[in-house]
């Protein structure tokens, strides 16, 4: 049996062989023109039609059995022939799409180690290529925005991005990554033959078949030399100045002549484009001529280089075709400008407070600075040397206002000689008492005032071992006995308040200075009081009272008792309220024609 196709042997049944030859069980009894009995002739009469139908439905089922036991061998034949044949190709694609999914399902499913070992030889290359072409071109990628963002020409392409309105990535292509493409070849992966070549306008003619030779000789030599489990083919090649950058396809290779850096993205475009031109490969009939498919004018199209560089991102053109504002640079250059402001005057007011606490450091006595090391309202550090007898400089540094900056202090001890130091070191280790005067000039040591006789020989002593004194100055004066002293002082004192007299004009009214004198009276007193109780006296202040000649006895003792008792009073009220009164006429009363107060203080002994 012959058929055209692998869909007309399965769907249409064999045609009824023109004789059938009955098997001997089922033989018509052949037709001799006599039966040899009656009950044969009958039979036949009877049964003879449907014997033979019989019979030849016995043959086709036996002729089937046996095509069906023959189907096996003959299918891979008759798929073969049925998918050479261009009538029958889509129909049996289609008739055995739907199963050989369904078994390639069942078998990942059932035999899933085994389908795995067999495709890692091709995985596994696959991957570490399509890795290995990711990784080069973030590589690229980084590398590129790297070495153009952090410089001042990286700032001024982002601000023509800006106003432009493109990627930034344009115009990085635009000035630094400039390329151009030269000449594009689809060869033929077997053959070698060329099927199309576009080259850029002006460019020199090429001879197409011999580049694309030997384009097929290189890949084909890296091939042998890799090795085919590897996955090692030619992607790229330097012929001179120019890059060849090879893209592989099942039926043709695509080979791309640039000069110039081209951006990662032309390699994808590249492999976007191969895969169109597969595309319109596999939409064409069969037997259809590569050469008509380079010919074809949406291969040429996808082939042109002008058109791969719009596509690639070129964007030179479009960028300077656009209309610019000025108003985003404007903006720009003022945000620019205040913020080198800001950071200028934020950088001055740092050095300014820096210098002012260096000024006052130099000047503090006791110190000497060695260096600060300072962060910008960060971290302050001042290194040098201090005298554990020079002031502190907590509160020096904490007037520093670097806002939230702490100072830190890191210092070595050393003796200083500065006078102020110099005059702390003594007053720590000879402690003055406060009638003890000293001050230090030039390193000399000055002593003055009222001291113990017993600290005097202390201090003199001691005083010219200080660290830092080169000569001691004393005018020290040794205390005297201090009840003897009061008791000088208390009778000078008391000698103040003879001839001190109160005027009044007439009884119990005084004069004009009345109130000024009595201050005067009340502050001696006070006095007195106080010296007495150092040099252990006792005093008894009696106030008393003097008349003129005038007037009779009596009356001059009331006038007396009067006057004493008023200057009593107006001594309790400034303080003082420890007097008596008398109304006898004292000791040395003045015999005036005026009215006066004699305050006589009596010491007991």
């Amino acid at each position: 049996m012959t058929t055209s196709g692998l869909g007309k042997a399965l769907d249409d049944p064999p045609a009824a062989p023109a004789a059938v030859v009955a098997p001997a069980d089922v033989a018509p009894v052949p037709d001799t023109g006599a039966p040899s009995d009656d009950f044969e002739r009958l039979r036949e009469l009877l049964l003879g039609g449907e014997r033979r139908e019989l019979a030849a439905a016995r043959a086709r089922i036996t002729e089937l059995e046996r095509t069906q036991q023959d189907l096996p061998r003959r299918l891979p034949g008759a798929a073969v022939e049925a998918l050479r044949s261009g009538k029958e190709n889509a129909r049996v694609a289609d008739a055995l799409s739907e199963p050989v999914a369904q078994a390639l399902g069942s078998a990942v499913q059932k035999n899933r180690e085994s389908i795995v070992d067999a495709l890692f030889p091709i995985i596994g290359p696959m991957i570490r290529k399509a890795i290995a072409e990711a990784l080069r071109g973030l590589v690229a990628n980084l590398n590129g925005a790297i070495e153009s963002s952090f410089t001042l020409r990286g700032l001024q392409w982002r601000l023509e991005a800006w106003r432009g309105g493109v990627p930034y990535a344009q115009v990085v292509l635009k000035h630094r990554l400039a390329y151009g493409i030269d000449h594009v070849f689809l060869i033929e992966r077997g053959s070698g033959l060329v099927l199309r070549h576009a080259s850029a306008p002006g460019q020199p003619p090429l001879d197409a078949d011999a580049i694309a030779g030997m384009l097929t000789a290189l890949g084909d030599f890296v091939d042998d030399s890799v090795g085919d489990d590897s996955g090692g083919s030619l992607d790229a090649a330097q012929v001179g100045e120019d890059l060849v950058w090879v893209e592989h396809g099942p039926r043709a290779n695509l080979a791309c002549f640039m000069h110039g850096v081209p951006p990662v993205e032309l390699r994808a475009l590249l492999e976007q484009r191969l895969e169109e031109i597969h595309a319109q490969v596999l939409a064409m009939p069969a037997d259809t001529p590569l050469r008509a498919i380079g010919d074809n004018a949406l291969v040429q199209d996808l082939l042109d280089p002008q058109n791969l560089l719009r596509d690639a991102g070129d964007a030179a053109a479009p960028i300077a075709a656009r209309t610019t504002s000025r108003a985003p640079i404007v903006v720009i250059a003022l945000l620019a400008l205040a913020l080198v402001g800001w950071f200028a005057v934020d950088r001055w007011r740092w050095n300014t407070r820096i210098e002012t606490l260096r000024a006052q450091l130099v000047a503090q006595p006791g110190f000497v600075l060695g260096r600060i090391e300072a962060k910008p309202w960060r971290s302050l550090v001042v290194h040098g040397l201090l005298d554990p007898d020079a002031p502190p400089l907590a509160p020096l540094l904490d007037a520093a206002d670097l806002g939230k900056v702490v100072p830190k202090l890191d210092a070595t001890g050393y003796v200083s000689t500065d006078d102020a130091v110099i005059a702390r070191r003594a007053t720590r280790l000879l402690a003055p008492p406060p009638t003890v005067t000293l001050a230090v000039h030039e390193r000399v040591l000055a002593l003055g005032g009222q001291a113990p006789a017993q600290w005097i020989d202390n201090a003199a002593q001691h005083a010219a071992w200080i660290a830092g004194v080169a000569r001691v100055e004393s005018t020290l004066v040794a205390e005297v006995d201090g009840v003897v002293a009061a008791r000088a002082e208390l009778h000078r004192v008391l000698a103040t308040l003879d001839g001190i007299v109160v005027p009044f004009v007439q009884d119990g009214e005084p004069g004009a200075d009345a109130g000024r004198i009595t201050d005067a009276v009340a502050t001696t007193l006070k006095r007195a009081t106080a010296l007495a109780v150092v040099a252990k006296q006792h005093l008894a202040i009696t106030v008393f009272g003097s008349n003129d000649n005038s007037g009779g006895s009596e009356a001059n003792a009331r006038v007396r008792a009067v006057r004493a008792q008023w200057l009593a009073l107006a001594l309790a009220a400034r303080g003082f309220d420890g007097a008596r009164t008398s109304d006898e006429a004292g000791p040395g009363a003045p015999n005036m024609r005026a009215a006066y107060v004699r305050a006589v203080v009596e010491v007991a002994p």
